[in-house]
């Protein structure tokens, strides 16, 4: 089952805050970053391995350059 998560879990680093914001059975589908909107999607290859996908939405996060805007979700 897909969720769309009404509290998104949320990290908060010094140039913004992570949420994974959609999970099917308990992995992690879409996080983002909630100072500039930026969405991350997991791909295929972890939609098994919840870890996995939760340590690869937080990679894509530390790597993005934040555009300190408003948020879009």
């Amino acid at each position: 089952m897909t969720q769309v998560l009404p509290k998104p879990k949320q990290i908060h680093a010094d140039w913004g805050r992570f949420a994974i914001l959609k999970k099917h059975d308990g992995v992690g589908m879409m996080g983002g970053c909630t100072t500039c909107g930026r969405k991350f999607f997991t791909p295929s290859e972890y939609f098994q391995d919840a870890l996995g996908a939760e340590d690869y939405l937080r990679g894509k996060f530390g790597d993005h350059d934040c555009q300190r805007g408003s948020p879009q979700f």
